[in-house]
């Protein structure tokens, strides 16, 4: 069977130029804040991603794709691998802390294909390790903030912000919503049931549930918060505030994933999410317990953009790609045999950014310029018997006046013109 798999797509032409023109603009973006980039296996052993949690319904096991009887599985993340890592290659020890790595990565999650979501998709990351003040997740919300709102001019995305604790906080916040939803359990939806006892966080991120009314009314994590984190909760808002950065704070945001412990951010445009992150600070202690590795409690946070949803967003967006033009040219050869002047031209051409094509199975003129202009060249090198006898090429604007007769002995010349009318409108 030769269909695509379902779930992915082919991305090819300017789609996939714009695609490439996010990936340069998000590494210009962090590296001027000192982020290198890291590059992880594209699968990894299954319990980096799998929860100890006894989950029926937990998120990432369900969306596995898994390899040689799930002993392995692609990974459905960007931040585990790296906090793998981090540990396997001793990065904590050979690198200066705070650790800082920006990553693209495709990755997989076996769900059903809709609009935004797709079964293999690209993601954008930053992980900031061994990092614990506040101001890394103020800087970094700030930094993506400005990039979408005045980079990318979507000014209409929607910020919104919430503090999760610690592991023992969000226990008694999970037991007080286990209590919460028992007697309400008729209303929820099947996955949502099965989540009341074992995980009823992730009950508030449910993409239809979370819409209800009970629960948007369920208890809050702020009820269970210490004086200390409600102190940091209060410099957070204080600095966010005073950098004038737009944003809600919305006490149901837990995001998708387990392991988050402090902050967490999400910024979304049509009720769809394209990026968003928080503080991990127990990744590390979690997924090395289960390696029979000890390390000590390791401060970090991150954030992933999906580069797909943020593209489609674009898009819709009317956005202004900076995309700049190729200069190209078109060589349209009538002879039956390759001149080497011809060839060394060619090379030249590209020597100077000047993108060169020509299809060497046509030989008249006709079809060269049909064959072009599906190309969308309409500059062009014509050379044929009566060129190759006066050792000569015509440099031609094709549906325009423009044509001039250079001479082969002298590239310089023709090179000079075409590098010009290249940059220049020819009336």
């Amino acid at each position: 069977m030769f269909a695509q798999p379902r779930g992915t797509r082919t991305v090819l032409g300017l789609e996939l130029e714009k695609k490439n023109c996010l990936r340069r603009l998000l590494t210009e973006l962090v590296k001027k804040s000192c982020f290198i980039e890291i590059e992880t296996p594209m699968f990894e052993y299954k319990t980096l991603f799998t929860n100890d949690k006894d989950d029926p319904s937990n998120i990432l096991d369900k969306e596995l794709f898994y390899l040689e009887g799930k002993k392995y599985a692609l990974r459905p993340e960007g931040t585990a691998p790296v906090a793998r890592a981090v540990v396997t290659e001793k990065l904590l020890h050979t690198l200066p802390s705070p650790l800082k790595f920006f990553y693209f990565a495709q990755c997989f999650r076996y769900e059903r294909p809709q609009k935004g979501r797709f079964r293999e998709f690209t993601q954008f990351g930053l992980e900031i390790i061994n990092a614990s003040s506040f101001i890394y997740e103020v800087e970094t919300v700030k930094m993506i903030d400005s990039f979408l709102r005045n980079d990318l001019k979507l000014e209409k995305v929607e910020l919104r912000i919430n503090y999760l604790s610690s592991s023992e906080t969000k226990a008694k916040w999970s037991k007080a919503l286990t209590k919460y939803f028992l007697p309400l359990a008729e209303e929820l939806s099947k996955t949502s049931q099965e989540r009341i006892k074992v995980n009823p966080i992730r009950i508030l991120d449910d993409r239809r549930d979370s819409q209800l009314k009970i629960v948007k009314a369920a208890p809050k994590i702020s009820d269970f918060l210490s004086k200390a984190e409600e102190e940091e909760i209060k410099e957070i808002r204080g600095l966010l505030n005073k950098l004038e950065i737009r944003y809600l704070w919305d006490p149901n945001l837990v995001r998708g994933l387990d392991y988050y412990t402090g902050l967490v951010f999400e910024w979304s445009l049509n009720n769809l999410a394209i990026a968003g992150g928080g503080r991990y600070d127990e990744l590390f202690n979690r997924f090395c317990k289960r390696h029979q590795k000890e390390v000590d409690k390791v401060p970090s946070l991150g954030l992933a953009i999906g580069i797909d949803r943020l593209q489609e967003a674009l898009n819709e967006a009317k956005f202004r790609w900076p995309i700049l033009p190729e200069k190209k040219i078109y060589l349209c050869n009538l002879t039956n045999e390759v001149d080497p002047k011809i060839m060394k031209l060619i090379e030249r051409l590209r020597e100077y950014e000047i993108v060169v094509d020509s299809n060497w199975d046509l030989q008249d003129l006709k079809s060269h310029f049909k064959y072009s202009s599906r190309l969308g060249i309409d500059w062009l090198l014509i050379y044929g018997p009566q060129e190759r006898e006066s050792r000569e090429i015509i440099l031609k604007q094709q549906f325009k006046n423009y044509k001039i007769t250079f001479s082969l002995e002298n590239q310089e010349a023709l090179i000079r013109e075409i590098r010009d009318v290249l940059g220049r409108e020819i009336p």
